[in-house]
């Protein structure tokens, strides 16, 4: 698909972020989630020197220099990635939750500003070489953008929430709701977790995944269609694990604006 250089900035809609943890409750594929969008501003600065990388490669003709499929296909990721920064943009917002709903907008507008570099025109080779520069420096250009969090430069945006966690973690010992549902929803607000801790609260991030590792044992501890057989032990230790790692992600939350 080619689109346009001159696409705009996507509306972000809060029902489509809503729907996307939903079916990630659903499908308890937690890594999935994390990966698309636990470490946006680190993907972000990764995304651009992918960018320089390629620009140089292109500029000494090397073997393996971007071709114009693959400045489209970029320009399509990073029109994507825009359209979930900007959903997830709303979301914030529709939560009060300035200091995120801010750090996603300018990111989805610095991704959209990306793709629009990426689609346009590229006669000769050249033209190429500016067009993943400039891209690069539009990513690059997040660290002046995006609100400080901590002192290391593009950290992640604290996505994961204490309270959606412990709601899930008390919902599952109180055999109030599906199990299933709630061991899920308690991996996915860890993995977010580990996502934002990794490289900065260290003691934390080793926590939450050795707690995701025990609700994954648990779950593995029965059929899928049959989550409430699972083993009544590996459900404690999980569960115990969990609100470590959630006392610790407390701990660790940026504080609010």
């Amino acid at each position: 698909m080619t689109l346009p250089s001159d696409l705009p900035t996507p509306n972000g809609n809060a029902a489509t972020a809503r729907s996307r943890r939903d079916l990630l409750v659903a499908g308890h594929d937690g890594r999935m989630f994390t990966e698309t969008i636990g470490r946006p501003l680190h993907r972000a600065q990764q995304t651009a020197q992918t960018y320089r990388a390629a620009a140089d490669h292109a500029e000494l003709d090397r073997c393996g220099a971007p071709d114009r499929v693959w400045l489209k296909g970029q320009s399509a990721l990073c029109h994507r990635r825009a359209r979930i920064a900007a959903d997830e943009a709303a979301l914030a917002a529709e939560q009060e939750q300035p200091g995120q709903a801010t750090a996603w907008a300018a990111l989805a507008d610095r991704y959209a500003t990306a793709a629009r570099h990426l689609a346009r025109p590229a006669p000769g080779r050249a033209d190429e070489i500016t067009n993943l520069r400039d891209a690069a420096d539009a990513l690059e250009a997040l660290s002046a953008t995006i609100p400080a969090q901590s002192a290391v430069p593009l950290s992640c945006i604290a996505l994961f929430s204490v309270d959606s966690g412990r709601q899930a973690l008390d919902n599952a010992r109180r055999g109030t709701g599906p199990v299933l549902k709630h061991v899920n929803t308690i991996e996915v607000e860890l993995l977010l977790f580990a996502a934002y801790a990794q490289g900065q609260a260290e003691t934390g991030y080793h926590i939450a995944k050795q707690a995701v590792r025990a609700l994954d044992r648990a779950r593995k501890t029965a059929p899928e269609d049959q989550a409430e057989a699972m083993d009544p032990q590996a459900l404690a230790t999980a569960f115990e694990l969990s609100e470590q790692a959630l006392d610790a992600a407390e701990a660790a939350a940026p504080p609010a604006p």
